[in-house]
């Protein structure tokens, strides 16, 4: 397969999951904007139940724990989701700007080092933003359950590969920045 083709088909992809995924992300916020501030509305009962999303486990209550009544919860939600859609959605736009940057010009583009760091950036805030609330969601959750037997022992460390891959990101952003260079210092001494 020609890999020009596989940087047009990768670019193309991105741009339909960006599409795809803003109604979902449209979606999660009107459902967390009608249970913060119109809580006792229909329009919020026209959701169903709130239950926050925790990306661990599904745990289905047979009726829902009052822990999920309580308005911080529900911002720390709220909070969740954005960051997770802002994440996702950038990701997927500078991911497609990137492939695209690849399939018409070339990976070494002083364009594509900003996208590098860009992308460094956003998975190492809202990355972890992202996980290290869905802990907190997620335990608050588990405080839920009312388990008499047993404990469960939870430690919130998922938001650590954020960190990791938004520096790791930061790196070959770096690292791109060195390439660009000496590939413009070679086409100047030709």
């Amino acid at each position: 397969m020609n890999s020009k083709l596989l940087f047009k088909v990768a670019y193309l992809i991105c741009r339909v999951l960006f599409i795809l995924i803003i109604p979902i992300a449209l979606y999660g916020v009107l459902y967390h904007i009608a249970y913060i501030f119109f809580p006792n509305s229909s329009f919020a009962a026209s959701f169903g139940n709130f239950e926050p999303i925790y990306s661990y486990l599904t745990i289905e209550f047979e009726r829902q724990p009052d822990i999920f009544m309580q308005a911080d919860l529900r911002i720390l939600s709220f909070i969740s989701e954005v960051s997770l859609f802002i994440l996702v959605l950038g990701i997927l736009r500078m991911v497609d700007k990137l492939f695209q940057n690849v399939y018409k010009n070339s990976l070494f583009m002083k364009e594509n080092v900003n996208l590098f760091y860009r992308i460094g950036i956003l998975i190492l805030s809202l990355g972890t933003i992202f996980f290290y609330i869905d802990g907190l969601i997620f335990d608050k959750t588990i405080e839920g359950l009312n388990i008499t037997n047993a404990s469960i022992e939870f430690s919130n460390l998922s938001y650590i590969d954020t960190i990791i891959s938004g520096i790791a990101f930061l790196l070959i952003g770096a690292a791109l920045k060195v390439a660009v260079k000496a590939v413009e210092e070679n086409k100047y001494t030709i």
